[in-house]
């Protein structure tokens, strides 16, 4: 069964969330394990690219936009929802873990090993963090909480 993990950040500042999964996703590469970022939409996408160039700090990260030739052995994955749910799961790039930057529940989250929902302080943010513990909650998902600080 999928082990979700939230990690609640304290700040306010959206970007924070974008830097936390690039330190997040260089991590789970040391530990051998590789990422999809998920997130809204390819504006979203074009943000992440440029923070994965800057973080984790000092280290270069490789990423690949899903669909790339190279997707499918890049360490990091980066997607829009919309590309996620168009494919079959069993064919993702990855199942090791799902780092989801969108505001909903990813449709494909159960293909995946571990899923890390990050929660900043914005209130939209943590509104829709809520919502998600409640709906894996309700499923019988392990939750974990990661207090940053």
């Amino acid at each position: 069964m999928t082990r979700i993990d939230f990690y609640l950040l304290p700040d306010l500042r959206l970007d924070a969330r974008e830097q936390f999964a690039a330190r997040l996703a260089a991590k789970a590469f040391r530990q051998g394990l590789r990422s999809l970022i998920q997130v809204s939409d390819e504006a979203s996408v074009e943000r992440l690219d440029a923070t994965l160039w800057e973080e984790p700090r000092g280290a270069f990260l490789g990423h690949a936009r899903m669909g790339a030739n190279c997707a499918g052995r890049a360490p990091v994955v980066l997607a829009a929802a919309p590309e996620v749910q168009a494919i079959d799961p069993a064919d993702l790039p990855t199942h090791d873990l799902l780092i989801n930057l969108e505001l909903e529940v990813p449709a494909r989250f159960a293909a995946f090993d571990r899923v890390a929902e990050i929660i900043c302080q914005d209130e939209g943010v943590r509104r829709a963090g809520r919502a998600s513990y409640r709906f894996y909650r309700e499923r019988g998902y392990p939750l974990h909480h990661h207090e940053l600080g």
